[in-house]
C-alpha cells in the first residue's frame, strides 16, 4: 500500500488573504492524495529555546513529510530543518537553508504601485505608508524598498511611516497617534504593505480630516474588500498577488519536498496591478475562485468549523505534553489535567493492562487502590475485548452498559483502548458528570491520543530501562576509573621508593659510603629497571582508562620536526644495548613545521622505538621521515622477529602482543602500548598501520596531518595541473621547496602581496601551500587573510619551512612573537593571526590597583599595539572619570578593587550609550560565582583568569577584541563563563568532557568550539593550567606533600601531574617549591 504523504499546514489568518490562500492549498492537497495535517503553534514568536524544542519534538512524533507556514520565526525554522522536515514557507523570509523554499515578488509588486504613484504624483506629496515591523520576521523590508524603487528617488516626496504588525486591528490606534503627533499633516497617498492595513488607515485618517476625495490609496494582495473600495472609488488601487497561485504552487512545492525532490529556494508569482480600469475583471475572476471553494469553509457562519479546529489543536497540545514526559506516574497525571480541562471531562485515568494476570492498573492511583478488575459486561471489559473506543452519552439510558456502582457521578463516559502495535497495553478512561455529545471526528480524535498515550508508556518505560541501564554502566566506569586510580595510587607510593633507593644506591658516590659487590650492584639494576616497566605499565593503564571514556587530552603546538625526531631518536638510541643492531635516522627532506603535541607524540615514538629494540636481536632499527602532503608520513622499522600474520590484524587491540613464548617473556609488554599509540595518533587527526614479515622484521607507518589555514582537516583536491602556491613571491624558492615539487611532479606558483589571487586560481589547480618563514614579512598579512577567505585554498595543507629562530630582517619586520613564541606558546593559527597589522591608532585603558598589574599590562598593550594610546586607572572612580573624558577602544579591567569594584565599572559603562560597544577584557584572579556571572553577562565582555593566560595570548586577546570579527554573542560567551565558574569551582574533583557539557547544557564539540573561539585555548588547557596554579599557591604557603597536593588539585597521577607541572611552570614542583622559599 502506498505511503500517504503527510503535509503540516498552518497558515496564519491574520489577513483575509490567507484566508483564501489556505481554503486553496487544502482544495489542491485532495487533487494530490496527500493528508494535510493541522498544526496548531500559538505565539510561536514568544517561544523559548525549550519550547521551541518541544514544539520541534511534537511535529517530529507526527511524522510529517514537509511543512506549509507562513509566520514561524527563524530560529524555529532552522531548529525543524535541523531534524529533517523540508520546509515550503509562504510569506517572504531572509532564510536561506537546504531544503526551505520561500517566496519572493513583493518587491515587484510595491515597485508596480510605486510607479503608478509617481505617475500621478509627478515627484510631490506627503505620503503616508503603513506596515511592517522589525519585530516581525516578514519585516516588510522589500515591499518598502520596492516601493522607494518605483518612486525612482524623487526628493520631493515627504515620507511618513507607521510600523504595525501584520494584524490589521492593531493598526488603526497607531495612525490616529501618530496623526495626533502631527496635527497638519494633510495627506496626498497613503500605502499599506496590504489591502487591510491601506483600508484601516484611510478609515482612521478621513475620520480625523487628513485626506480628501484626491488622496491615493494602495495596498497589496488583491483582497476581495480592497477590490469592492476601488470599485465604489474609495481606494485607488492594489497588487493582486494572486492566491490561486501562491497556494498551488506551495502546495505542489510541499508535495514535491514531501516525496524527497529537490525544491528551488524561492518560488516567483503572477502580479496584476488593479484599478478603477481593470477592477470589473478582477473581481469576476476572483468571484469565479471563491465559487469553486467548498462550501463549508466559505460560508459566513464558521463556529462549527471553528469548534472543531479548537478541538484539533486542543488535542495537538495534549499530544505534545504527553510525548515529552517520559515518567508513567507524571504521564497519568498530564493526561487527567489535559483532557479534563480540555474536553470538559471531570475526572481522567490510564489504566495499564497485565493480560498475563488480566489485569488493570490506574497508574495515577495510590497503591492500594490500583488493582482494578473488569465486570464481564462492563465498557473496561468490552473495550478490551473488541479493542474498540466506547462511548456512553448517556449511563442511565445506556441499553448496552449498566451503570457503573463505582462512579454513581458519572453520567457521560469514554473508554478507549491504547495501542502499542496494535496490542492493547491499556484504557484511557474519561467521565463527565453530565451528558453530552461527542462526534465521530472528536471520538477518532481520542482515539488517536490513546493511540499516541501508548507510544508515549512504551517511552517511558524504555526511558526507564535507559537510565538505569546507564546507571548501571557509569557506576561500573566509576568503579572502574576509582579503582584504576586507586591502584596506581597505591602502587606509585611503594614503587617510588623501591626507584629512589635502588637509584640512590647506584649512584656514585652511593649513600653507604663503600663500593658495593658487582653482584649486587647488577641485582639492584633489576630492581631499578623493573621498577621502571611496572611504573610504564601503570601509565598505560590509566592511558587506557582514559581513552575509553574520551579523555585522553592532547595539548598541541608548532614542532621543529626535524630537531624534535633527531632529538627523539638520540635519546632512545643511546640509551639502548647496542649490540649487532644498527640504529639509523632517516630524514628524507628538510621537513616542515606540524601541529602536534609533544609530549604524546614522544610517547608514540619511543613506545614504537622500545618494542623495536626489544624485539630486534641484530639488524637495524629505523626512524625515518618524509613529507607526502597532505601529512607528515613517519614510520618506525625494524629487521627483528616480526609479528605472526594471525596478529597483525588483532595487534592494536588492548592486550594482545606481538610476541610468544621465550621471545614474548623477554619483550615483558603487557600489549597497551600499540594500542595507546595508535589512539594518540587518531586524536592527531591520523593514521597508523602496519607492515610486517614474520621473521623480517616490521615497520610501523604514522600519516600526521599537515596544518591548514582554516584549521580544518587538510585534503588535495584533484586536478588536471597540481601547483603548490609559493606565499611571498620569491624568484628563487628555498631548495626543500624545489624538490618537493619536482619529487611530486607538482607545478611552483609564486604569490607576492598584492597579486591577483583569483586570476592565478583560474589558471592553476592548487594543491598546497607553502611558506619560508626566512623570507616572511608583515605583508604576507593580506596573503594570509586572503587564503582564509577562500575555501578553495583555506583546507590545503600548509608548509611552513624555515629555521625556529628569526633572522635579523625577520627581526626589523616585528615577527619575533610569530617566530619564535609559537613554537612552545601558541598555535600555528594564532601564530598567523600574530601578524594582523595594528589598528592606525586609538587608545586603551587598563584599570587595577595593584601597580605592578598595570605595568605589566602597559608593557603587553605597548608591545601589541604600538600605535595605541595608553591611560591606566588605580581604581574604579579614576576609571569611571577617565572613561567621561576620552571613550577608549578597549578597556582591560580588573574585578577586586577596593570601594568603586570592577563591576561597578562595567555597570556604568553599559549605562552610557558611547560605552555600551566599547570592548571589556576582565583580567582578574577571582573565582567566579554564578552572581558574577549574571554581573557579566553583557556584550563584548571576555573574563581571564591573572596568572592563567601568558603575555603572548594577551596580546592575542588584544587584537582579537579590538578586531571583534570572531566575537561570541553576548549569550554564547556568558555560556564560556558558565564553563570557566564550573572549572574553578570543581577544580579538584574528576572532571570529564561530558560532565562539563551537560553543566553547561551544550554538546561537547561545541564548548569547546566556542570556549577556544572566546580564549583562545580549550577548556582542558585551561583546568590543567588552573590546577597547575593552585598548586603553586599550596606549594608556596604549605608543607604538603607533593603528592598531596597533586590529588588536592585534580591530579590523580604523579607523573602526569609532575609533567604538566614543567611545562607551564619549565621546572618541577620539587624545584619550584625549592626556587619560592
Amino acid at each position: 500500500m502506498p505511503h500517504t504523504l503527510r503535509i503540516g499546514i498552518q497558515i496564519e489568518h491574520v489577513d483575509p488573504f490567507w484566508v483564501q490562500v489556505r481554503e486553496v492549498m487544502w482544495r489542491r492537497a485532495q487533487t494530490l492524495s496527500a493528508e494535510l495535517i493541522e498544526i496548531n503553534i500559538q505565539e510561536s514568536h514568544a517561544l523559548s529555546a525549550d519550547e521551541q524544542a518541544e514544539v520541534v519534538e511534537d511535529l517530529i512524533v507526527q511524522e510529517l513529510d514537509a511543512l506549509l507556514c507562513n509566520t514561524y520565526p527563524p530560529s524555529l525554522l532552522g531548529h525543524i530543518l535541523d531534524r529533517g522536515i523540508p520546509i515550503i514557507y509562504v510569506s517572504e523570509i531572509a532564510l536561506q537553508r537546504p531544503r526551505f523554499t520561500s517566496r519572493v515578488g513583493l518587491y515587484d509588486a510595491a515597485r508596480m504601485l510605486g510607479v503608478f504613484l509617481h505617475e500621478r504624483l509627478a515627484g510631490h506629496g506627503r505620503l503616508l505608508i503603513v506596515g511592517g515591523h522589525s519585530q516581525n520576521e516578514d519585516t516588510g523590508q522589500s515591499r518598502l524598498d520596492g516601493f522607494a524603487a518605483g518612486l525612482a528617488g524623487q526628493p520631493g516626496y515627504v515620507f511618513h511611516y507607521v510600523p504595525c504588525e501584520w494584524n490589521s486591528a492593531t493598526i488603526g490606534a497607531l495612525v490616529a497617534q501618530y496623526l495626533g503627533e502631527h496635527p497638519d499633516l494633510q495627506l496626498d497617498a497613503i500605502f499599506g504593505l496590504s489591502d487591510s492595513l491601506a483600508l484601516t488607515a484611510r478609515d482612521t485618517a478621513q475620520a480625523h480630516g487628513r485626506i480628501g476625495p484626491q488622496t491615493l490609496i494602495l495596498g497589496i494582495n488583491g483582497d476581495p474588500l480592497a477590490l469592492a473600495a476601488i470599485a465604489d472609488g474609495s481606494m485607488t488601487a492594489t497588487v493582486e498577488t494572486d492566491v490561486e497561485d501562491i497556494a498551488t504552487q506551495a502546495i505542489n512545492l510541499a508535495h514535491q519536498a514531501a516525496r524527497g525532490q529537490p525544491t528551488p529556494a524561492h518560488f516567483q508569482h503572477r502580479l496584476h496591478l488593479i484599478s478603477a480600469e481593470n477592477v470589473a475583471d478582477a473581481s469576476m475572476r476572483r468571484l469565479l475562485s471563491l465559487a469553486t471553494l467548498p462550501t463549508h469553509l466559505i460560508e459566513i457562519n464558521r463556529r462549527n468549523e471553528q469548534q472543531r479546529l479548537v478541538q484539533l489543536a486542543t488535542n495537538q497540545a495534549i499530544d505534545r505534553q504527553i510525548g515529552l514526559i517520559l515518567d508513567e506516574q507524571q504521564l497519568s497525571l498530564a493526561i487527567t489535567a489535559l483532557i479534563r480541562d480540555s474536553y470538559g471531562f471531570d475526572h481522567a485515568r490510564f489504566l495499564a493492562w497485565n493480560p498475563q494476570t488480566n489485569q488493570l492498573t490506574d497508574v495515577g492511583a495510590t497503591r492500594h487502590k490500583a488493582g482494578l478488575s473488569t465486570a464481564p459486561a462492563g465498557p473496561l471489559a468490552y473495550a478490551l475485548a473488541q479493542n474498540q473506543l466506547v462511548f456512553i452519552p448517556d449511563t442511565r439510558a445506556s441499553h448496552r452498559f449498566a451503570p457503573d456502582p463505582a462512579w454513581p457521578a458519572t453520567s457521560s463516559r469514554v473508554v478507549a483502548p491504547v495501542r502499542l502495535g496494535g496490542q492493547i497495553i491499556g484504557l484511557l478512561d474519561l467521565h463527565r458528570h453530565s451528558t453530552t455529545h461527542h462526534t465521530r471526528e472528536e471520538l477518532n480524535g481520542l482515539q488517536l491520543l490513546a493511540d499516541r498515550l501508548g507510544i508515549s508508556v512504551r517511552n517511558a518505560e524504555l526511558y526507564s530501562h535507559e537510565l538505569a541501564a546507564r546507571a548501571l554502566a557509569e557506576k561500573a566506569d566509576q568503579l572502574k576509573t576509582r579503582l584504576l586510580a586507586n591502584v596506581s595510587h597505591e602502587l606509585r607510593t611503594p614503587l617510588n621508593v623501591i626507584l629512589g633507593y635502588s637509584s640512590a644506591a647506584l649512584s656514585t658516590p652511593n649513600p653507604y659510603a663503600t663500593e658495593l659487590p658487582a653482584a649486587l650492584i647488577h641485582d639492584l639494576q633489576q630492581v631499578y629497571h623493573s621498577g621502571e616497566h611496572l611504573i610504564h605499565v601503570i601509565n598505560d593503564l590509566l592511558d587506557l582508562s582514559r581513552a575509553e571514556i574520551d579523555e585522553l587530552d592532547l595539548f598541541p603546538e608548532p614542532i621543529n620536526t626535524s630537531v624534535f625526531l633527531a632529538d627523539v631518536f638520540q635519546g632512545m638510541a643511546n640509551s639502548a644495548a647496542h649490540g649487532d643492531v644498527q640504529w639509523r635516522l632517516e630524514l628524507r627532506t628538510p621537513l616542515p613545521l606540524i601541529q602536534a603535541d609533544p609530549v604524546r607524540l614522544r610517547q608514540i615514538l619511543l613506545n614504537l622505538l622500545s618494542n623495536a629494540s626489544k624485539f630486534t636481536r641484530y639488524g637495524t632499527i629505523v626512524l625515518g621521515a618524509d613529507l607526502e602532503p597532505p601529512h607528515l608520513h613517519l614510520w618506525v622499522g625494524d629487521t627483528g622477529a616480526g609479528i605472526p600474520i594471525d596478529l597483525q590484524t588483532r595487534i592494536f587491540e588492548p592486550f594482545v602482543t606481538g610476541g610468544s613464548g621465550k621471545r614474548r617473556q623477554e619483550g615483558a609488554g603487557v600489549g597497551l602500548g600499540l594500542s595507546i599509540s595508535r589512539r594518540l595518533v587518531a586524536l592527531h587527526g591520523g593514521s597508523m598501520s602496519l607492515e610486517s614479515q614474520p621473521g623480517c622484521g616490521s615497520t610501523f607507518h604514522i600519516y600526521l596531518p599537515l596544518p591548514s589555514v582554516s584549521g580544518q582537516i587538510v585534503s588535495i583536491p584533484a586536478g588536471a595541473r597540481p601547483t603548490l602556491v609559493l606565499l611571498g613571491g620569491s624568484e628563487q624558492p628555498a631548495t626543500q621547496v624545489a624538490e618537493l615539487c619536482q619529487r611530486q611532479g607538482w607545478g611552483l606558483a609564486p604569490l607576492a602581496p598584492g597579486d591577483d589571487l583569483e586570476a592565478l586560481l583560474s589558471t592553476i589547480q592548487p594543491v598546497s601551500v607553502a611558506w619560508n618563514l626566512e623570507q616572511a614579512s608583515l605583508r604576507d598579512w593580506s596573503l594570509i587573510q586572503q587564503i582564509r577567505s577562500m575555501p578553495q585554498l583555506s583546507q590545503l595543507p600548509l608548509i611552513v619551512y624555515g629555521q625556529a629562530q628569526p633572522t635579523q630582517a625577520g627581526l626589523s619586520a616585528g615577527l619575533t612573537s610569530f617566530l619564535v613564541k609559537p613554537l612552545s606558546r601558541q598555535s600555528l593559527i594564532e601564530g598567523l593571526n600574530a601578524l594582523r597589522p595594528a589598528e592606525a591608532d586609538g587608545s586603551v585603558l587598563i584599570v587595577d590597583d595593584d601597580p605592578q598589574a598595570l605595568r605589566m599590562y602597559q608593557g603587553i598593550v605597548a608591545g601589541a599595539l604600538p600605535n595605541y594610546s595608553i591611560y591606566t586607572a588605580d581604581g574604579g572612580a579614576a576609571a569611571i572619570e577617565r572613561l567621561a573624558a576620552v571613550p577608549p577602544s578597549l578597556v582591560i579591567l580588573d574585578l577586586m578593587m577596593p570601594e568603586i569594584d570592577g563591576f561597578a565599572v562595567i555597570e556604568h559603562m553599559r549605562g552610557q550609550p558611547q560605552l555600551r560597544r566599547v570592548p571589556v577584557l576582565v583580567m582578574s584572579g577571582r573565582t567566579l560565582t554564578f552572581d558574577d556571572i549574571r554581573r557579566l553577562d553583557h556584550a563584548f565582555i571576555t573574563f581571564h583568569s591573572k596568572a592563567i593566560i601568558s603575555a603572548e595570548e594577551t596580546a592575542a586577546s588584544l587584537h582579537r577584541a579590538l578586531s571583534g570579527a570572531d566575537a561570541l554573542p553576548q549569550q554564547t560567551s556568558t555560556l564560556v563563563k558558565h564553563a570557566l565558574a564550573y572549572l574553578q569551582q570543581y577544580h579538584s574533583q574528576p572532571i570529564s568532557r561530558q560532565e562539563l557539557a551537560t553543566a553547561i547544557g551544550v554538546s561537547k564539540d561545541y564548548l569547546s568550539h566556542i570556549f577556544h573561539q572566546e580564549l583562545g585555548f580549550s577548556p582542558w588547557e585551561y583546568l590543567n593550567r588552573y590546577r597547575i596554579q593552585q598548586a603553586k599557591m599550596l606549594l608556596r604557603a604549605t608543607n604538603r606533600s607533593i603528592t598531596e597536593i597533586a590529588t588536592q588539585v585534580g591530579f590523580d597521577d604523579l607523573s602526569y601531574f609532575s609533567r604538566v607541572f614543567n611545562k607551564h611552570t619549565g621546572c618541577s614542583p620539587r624545584a619550584y617549591r625549592e626556587q619560592s622559599r
